[in-house]
């Protein structure tokens, strides 16, 4: 079984994150295709940082061995997806599951030596400098990412990100029967401890908003990151207002990964 430590946790009053950590790197690809594929997400996954891949493949075609047949799979999932990469559009291209575990798997198995080729080492973006100066932050690439240190997504060094994803959560009505009985009893739950709040702001009831939000397809982030350590870590966010129904998602990433072979600890911040 894949193992792996998952923390879920509540950054701020709008923004929720989790982790995971992960000892088998090898196994990389495989652990997030099965977290990917397991009932809890759209099936659309959104690329949202191009470059890994294209510095992938250009250190594949330098030093890979393409007489390998996984190694020579995964160059012709990176220039297909290269493929779809346009400049000149603000949307992100979809990659399939197929081609997230063959890349995630070599970079599992060579990640030593991508390591030390700096394959995926970034610098700070203009945006990221100019709020570090205003919070007073300070990262040098190469340190280790806590991803939790930081206050928004948009702040999250993009250092050692090998993988950027964008997909959704899906909406209650996609789950089982016995699933959906208990995201409605969270619902009413949360509801009640809002009732201590007053009414909300355009009229209605509290158990009855938390209800309708059990069909939203709330989007959420995917990084998985080589640590200067060579280990990995998967981590990603998601906006929750006021963050009332935390639990909720909370409840379907413990779901996700249990489908994954993930063992799992959670908690709130």
């Amino acid at each position: 079984m894949l193992r792996a430590r998952w923390q879920g946790y509540e950054i701020d009053s709008s923004e929720a994150a989790y982790e995971v950590s992960v000892p088998q790197p090898e196994q990389m690809g495989t652990l997030v295709r099965k977290f990917l594929t397991s009932g809890y997400f759209v099936r659309s996954y959104y690329l949202l940082f191009e470059e890994p891949f294209i510095r992938l493949r250009d250190f594949i075609k330098e030093k890979g061995d393409l007489g390998d047949k996984p190694t020579a799979k995964t160059l012709e999932y990176l220039e297909e997806q290269i493929a779809k990469f346009d400049p000149k559009s603000y949307r992100a291209s979809r990659i399939g599951v197929k081609a997230i575990e063959s890349i995630l798997n070599y970079v599992g198995s060579h990640r030593q030596e991508l390591l030390d080729a700096q394959v995926f080492r970034f610098e700070l973006t203009p945006d990221q400098e100019e709020m570090y100066e205003d919070y007073d932050y300070e990262f040098t690439p190469g340190e280790k990412v806590d991803e939790g240190d930081f206050y928004s997504e948009e702040e999250i060094p993009l250092d050692g990100v090998v993988l950027y994803l964008g997909l959704y959560f899906v909406p209650n009505s996609k789950l089982s029967p016995a699933e959906q009985k208990k995201a409605r009893s969270i619902a009413r739950k949360v509801g009640k401890q809002m009732d201590s709040f007053g009414e909300p702001l355009f009229g209605g009831d509290w158990g009855d908003m938390m209800l309708g939000d059990l069909e939203r397809s709330m989007p959420v982030s995917l990084r998985v990151r080589l640590n200067p350590d060579a280990t990995f870590t998967v981590a990603g966010r998601w906006m929750e207002d006021g963050q009332f129904m935390f639990s909720y998602y909370d409840f379907l990433l413990g779901k996700a990964a249990q489908k994954a072979g993930v063992k799992i600890g959670a908690y709130t911040l």
